[in-house]
């Protein structure tokens, strides 16, 4: 098994590697997707550091592709948990907006174009305290349901955004807010002929709260929140079926293996960007090309 060091967290993959995703049979209408059974791994954000956040990316970092899918035009579905989501219209615009931001266009150097959103689509949960499980079973949910794009798109991706007051345990016991601030993950579902769809996925914990100053610098809480975001919609486009990898090569995307994923090396260092004429608060990626975290 492989280690995966997410900034100062490590998570243990116990799914066999799947190289790519199946796209050559989309479910048709009725037929119904099914999760496929086995463990998921996540890619933790993690929180911020009491110290000073570094201004620079750390030394020797550098991404390497290992062969795995990656999101060449992302296609991203918003779900907000319920109608108490902070930010909804924001967070609609910014799924939109950034994919054709100059924070895309320096993602050229990886293989990834620009890409595209749609606006988010709100469900009616009750729950507070959640598992990743719940969160897995509400993606599949809406994709049966036909309210989110289907997952034969091989550019799909599903950020999911938590309400206020809520708390979210990722698969190896780690809390929101405690030990991590947002993650993304891939789990597998199947049609009724048995063909594999990679399911990707983010987790969006509100950062109001016991999050408030841990998981961003910025003192609007919304700037944090499109900064979280970009980190793992970002992380997500270039890196997808982490959540499926068992070692240093497919269905791994671009990875550094003393660092992490191309937001970890630049964990929580905030800069800003703008698509189709707004600006938002991201957090600063790696660049191979320059060496350094930067905005474009």
């Amino acid at each position: 098994m492989l280690k995966f060091m997410c900034g100062e967290m490590v998570v243990l993959s116990a799914l066999a590697a799947v190289s790519g995703c199946a796209v050559d049979a989309p479910a048709s209408t009725g037929d119904e997707l099914t999760a496929v059974e086995g463990s998921s791994v996540v890619h933790l954000q993690p929180v911020r550091a009491a110290s000073k956040v570094a201004d620079v990316a750390p030394p020797g970092a550098h991404l390497t592709y290992w062969g795995g899918p990656l999101l060449g035009t992302v296609h991203v579905s918003p779900i907000y948990w319920n109608s108490a989501v902070q930010f909804q219209s924001t967070l609609s615009l910014f799924y939109n907006d950034v994919p054709n931001s100059p924070l895309y266009t320096l993602l050229g150097q990886y293989g990834v174009g620009h890409g595209s959103g749609v606006p988010g689509i709100v469900g009616a949960n009750t729950t507070r305290n959640i598992l990743d499980a719940d969160v897995r079973n509400e993606v599949l949910s809406e994709i049966n349901q036909g309210r989110v794009a289907p997952p034969n798109d091989p550019n799909a991706y599903y950020p999911v955004h938590l309400a206020p007051g809520m708390q979210v345990t990722a698969p190896d016991g780690s809390r929101s807010c405690v030990q991590f601030c947002a993650y993304h993950g891939t789990f597998q579902v199947q049609n009724s002929a048995g063909t594999l769809f990679n399911v990707n996925y983010g987790v969006l914990p509100d950062l109001s709260g016991a999050c408030n100053g841990i998981c961003g610098a910025n003192p609007a809480v919304v700037n944090n929140t499109t900064s979280v975001a970009s980190h793992e919609l970002i992380e997500a486009t270039t890196d997808p079926a982490v959540g499926l990898a068992t070692t240093f090569g497919p269905p791994l995307g671009w990875y550094d293996p003393n660092n992490g994923e191309i937001g970890d090396i630049c964990n929580a260092q905030q800069g800003t960007t703008t698509g189709n004429g707004r600006s938002y608060v991201i957090q600063l990626e790696f660049s191979n090309a320059v060496n350094n975290c930067v905005a474009q």
